[in-house]
């Protein structure tokens, strides 16, 4: 996506209240006269550096949320429209997949119109999107790469897609290691990203060795045997960060 990645200071970068708590982000040089995105409503200015801010709900501890969404962030993107992962799988958000037509069309998409307010003003409005329309669009772009749909997620929809995501992993991990709850957070922010990033199917299958040094709290053991191939370790420090956070009482 568009926006500033490389540092969240300076103008143009304001702190936004949205329901998932405060988000630091970038809206562009407002003293100037632009307007630029929000972090709530908007559809831009989430970058590579921008954190976001949970706050505790009923369901969810913010701070532990705020961890595992902001590193899944770091190591998924952060994306309003629809794209394909490294395995042409269509996406959104952050690193969410959207498997069917159906899948898609059950998410708040919407498309962005001009309105002509007359006198040489207009404003730029978003507009909810049909089924119907999210369907046909995710259609056409799974059959044709270069059809990137014109429709995106706000922000908070982007957040709240993610919390759902982490809660059903939690769900998957706790199914998994009795202990779960009482682990340190960074501990479980790993596992989040492992549960998420390969599928509680496969982490039971895949990490035989892994899973019982987690059992049995050998954190070392858990750390030298969390490493996932495939991934780019040149380019993308996602098995370090995870076995750090592994090592972590935190």
């Amino acid at each position: 996506m568009s926006g500033v990645e490389t540092s969240n200071q300076g103008t143009g970068w304001n702190d936004h209240d949205t329901p998932y708590g405060t988000i630091h982000s970038y809206d562009g040089d407002n003293s100037s006269g632009g307007t630029g995105g929000n972090a709530g409503n908007g559809h831009d200015g989430i970058g590579d550096s921008t954190k976001i801010d949970i706050p505790t709900t009923k369901e969810y501890n913010g701070v532990l949320m705020s961890m595992c969404v902001n590193n899944l962030k770091k190591h998924e993107g952060f994306k309003n429209k629809m794209y394909k992962d490294t395995g042409g799988n269509i996406t959104v958000g952050v690193g969410h997949l959207l498997a069917t037509a159906e899948m898609a069309a059950a998410l708040p998409f919407k498309k962005t119109a001009t309105i002509n307010q007359g006198h040489g003003n207009a404003e730029d409005v978003d507009k909810s999107v049909s089924a119907g329309d999210i369907k046909a669009a995710f259609n056409k772009y799974a059959a044709d790469s270069s059809a990137i749909p014109n429709i995106h997620l706000t922000n908070d929809a982007v957040i709240s897609e993610c919390i759902k995501d982490v809660q059903i992993t939690e769900t998957g991990l706790r199914s998994l290691y009795t202990g779960y709850d009482a682990f340190s957070n960074d501990r479980k922010v790993a596992l989040v990203d492992m549960g998420f990033n390969i599928g509680i199917p496969k982490l039971k299958s895949n990490f035989p060795n892994f899973n019982a040094a987690v059992n049995r709290g050998d954190w070392p053991t858990a750390a030298a045997e969390s490493h996932r191939t495939g991934l780019d370790d040149s380019r993308n420090p996602r098995n370090k960060d995870t076995h750090d956070q592994l090592l972590s009482d935190k």
